[in-house]
C-alpha cells in the first residue's frame, strides 16, 4: 500500500500561486530599467537598442528610468544620498571621491575624444566624396542631390564643431 499525501488547501494553493505570479511579474519587469539608446547609423536608419551605439553613429538620445536624455541636453540630476529601502553606502573618503572624479573625468575625456574622432572622419568622408549615397529600403544605393549632400556636409562639420569644439582639419 502506497501511503496518501494529503492535499493542499486551498488558502496554500493561492498563496503558491501569488508567489509565482509576483516571480514571474519580478523577471519581466527588471529589462524595464534598462537604458535605451536611440542612434543613427551612417546610412541615416534609426535604431533602437540597450547598449551604446557604435563609433561610426550617431547618438541621438538615451532613455533611462522613465525619462528621455537628448545627447546635447544638461546631464540628469544627481541621485539622492540615501535611497529608501535601498543599501545605505557610506560617503566615499576625501581621497577616494577626488580619485573616482579623476577616473570618471578621464573616461569622458576618452569618449569625447573618440566621437571627436569619428565626427572628424565622417566630415572627411564626406568632404572628399564626389557622390554621398543612402541605403535604400531594398539595399541599393540612392545617391543624394548635390544639395542634399551640402546639407549632408554641413550637418557632418556641425558635428566636429560641436563633439571636438573647433573647425574640422583640413
Amino acid at each position: 500500500m502506497h501511503p496518501t499525501v494529503p492535499a493542499p488547501s486551498p488558502s496554500r494553493l493561492r498563496t503558491g500561486r501569488v508567489l509565482w505570479a509576483a516571480a514571474a511579474l519580478a523577471l519581466v519587469a527588471v529589462p524595464a530599467f534598462a537604458d535605451v539608446y536611440k542612434w543613427l547609423d551612417p546610412q541615416g536608419r534609426i535604431h533602437y537598442t540597450d547598449r551604446p551605439p557604435p563609433p561610426d553613429a550617431k547618438l541621438v538620445s538615451v532613455e533611462a528610468g522613465g525619462g528621455t536624455h537628448s545627447q546635447h541636453a544638461a546631464p540628469p540630476p544627481a541621485p539622492a544620498a540615501a535611497t529608501p529601502g535601498g543599501p545605505q553606502l557610506p560617503p566615499p573618503s576625501p581621497t577616494e571621491a577626488a580619485r573616482l572624479k579623476k577616473s570618471v573625468d578621464a573616461d569622458v575625456a576618452g569618449a569625447r575624444a573618440e566621437q571627436c574622432k569619428t565626427a572628424q572622419e565622417h566630415y572627411q568622408k564626406y568632404v572628399t566624396s564626389r557622390k554621398i549615397f543612402r541605403e535604400g529600403p531594398n539595399k541599393e544605393r540612392v545617391y543624394l542631390t548635390d544639395a542634399e549632400a551640402d546639407l549632408e556636409r554641413v550637418s557632418a562639420r556641425r558635428d566636429v564643431e560641436e563633439l571636438c569644439g573647433a573647425a574640422p582639419a583640413q
